[in-house]
């Protein structure tokens, strides 16, 4: 689990990287052309960041099973 959890989030870093410098790309040479690259980008990486996010909640989540039950 845990060797599947770090390739997962490895590949996710990498995807985030490589949208980061997309985006930051077609913002460095802002065109009007590239307004609907730029949203699209923008959502992809959106995305990636919210998938990234909830894998790590998955696997670092405690373990709360407990219960506790009154004595009264």
């Amino acid at each position: 689990m845990a060797l599947e959890f770090a390739v997962a989030v490895k590949g996710l870093e990498k995807r985030i990287e490589i949208l980061k410098q997309s985006l930051r790309f077609f913002m460095a040479n802002y065109k009007a052309e590239y307004t609907g690259q730029i949203i699209t980008i923008k959502r992809e990486l959106d995305k990636a960041v919210q998938e990234r996010m909830n894998l790590s909640q998955v696997y670092y989540r405690p373990n709360n099973n407990r219960v506790a039950v009154s004595a009264t």
